[in-house]
């Protein structure tokens, strides 16, 4: 059983934000709340009403919800000024939505009394919660599902952006297609994107003449988020514990091998153990199956057993910093 409340607050620009509150029971109730960040241009529910069923499990568990409608989207007033989506997207990518966040911690401790917040959020909502947490002290940890490295607003030609893990795998997926009518002609009737198959036949002719693939991308072509690891490093520096949730047919999870990890290890090798990574095999971006959610929210259920124990009562992670906000 649980408690169901319609909110609305401003932000500082005096926009009024909708979402809901969700509360379990009185006596299970945990320390910290999780806050469902809008995933792009989404609202509040998620696709395929994925952050209903995110917020039934964190309601089992005892921990409040907070799902609300970032500015411009869904009931929140305001407006988006772009003209493109993808130019929305990098926006998100950058921040756009981080000062919405703040705001409603402020708002929810204000009110609440609530002092410590795990983000979490697909997408574009994974994202802010990880810019959110490097400006916030009071953000306890980060529950990203589909998080992007990356800036859409660059990837216009999307091949020029793919690394060589998704090179591959595109690939193995033209050559499974070689004897099928239909692919056949989508090419011949130019609806393939001729673009990546040339990329695709390159790489693989360089690999058969013995030449390593170039490991890392021209400066100029690469759409890698300037922002991204630098937050990361800040989080894991504090001791905040990371779990980042990818489908395994999702672009962002070679993205993210790529474009952070191979670039950082090490340099990841000496920071706090405090980042989980979980690949749900087969698994698209949105996580669209029942079973691919259900996965989901199993390890995410682990993670936080191991991280937030209900015996401790939600308190932060041995050795974690503490403190209120600060905002660069």
């Amino acid at each position: 059983m649980s408690n169901q409340t319609p909110v609305t607050f401003l932000n500082r620009k005096g926009l009024r934000l909708f979402g809901i509150l969700h509360t379990p029971l009185a006596d299970s109730q945990r320390d910290f709340v999780v806050m469902l960040l809008s995933p792009g241009v989404k609202m509040r529910v998620g696709p395929q009403r994925l952050y209903l069923g995110l917020t039934e499990r964190l309601l089992d568990l005892g921990i409040s919800v907070l799902r609300f409608d970032f500015h411009g989207l869904g009931d929140s007033e305001g407006e988006l000024p772009e003209a493109q989506l993808r130019d929305v997207y990098n926006h998100i990518e950058v921040g756009r939505y981080v000062e919405d966040t703040i705001d409603a911690m402020d708002w929810m401790q204000q009110n609440y009394g609530s002092k410590r917040f795990l983000l979490s959020g697909l997408c574009g909502g994974a994202i802010t919660g990880l810019l959110a947490g490097d400006r916030d002290a009071r953000v306890v940890g980060l529950l990203g599902l589909g998080i992007t490295p990356v800036l859409a607003s660059r990837a216009a030609d999307a091949s020029r952006y793919m690394t060589i893990g998704q090179l591959e795998e595109s690939q193995r997926m033209y050559l499974r297609r070689l004897f099928s009518p239909q692919a056949w002609f989508r090419l011949l009737t130019f609806q393939t994107d001729n673009r990546l198959i040339r990329r695709i036949v390159t790489h693989a002719m360089r690999r058969l003449a013995g030449r390593a693939p170039q490991p890392k991308l021209e400066p100029e072509s690469d759409n890698a988020n300037p922002l991204f690891a630098p937050a990361i490093f800040r989080l894991l520096s504090r001791r905040r514990p990371i779990l980042l949730v990818f489908g395994g047919s999702d672009r962002l999870h070679w993205e993210y091998e790529e474009k952070f990890v191979s670039r950082h290890r090490e340099k990841l090798v000496t920071m706090p153990p405090m980042i989980d990574v979980h690949v749900v095999a087969m698994a698209n971006h949105v996580l669209s199956l029942r079973e691919w959610q259900d996965e989901m929210l199993s390890v995410s259920t682990t993670w936080l057993a191991k991280h937030f124990p209900h015996d401790h009562g939600g308190q932060l992670p041995a050795g974690a910093a503490t403190g209120v906000r600060s905002v660069n």
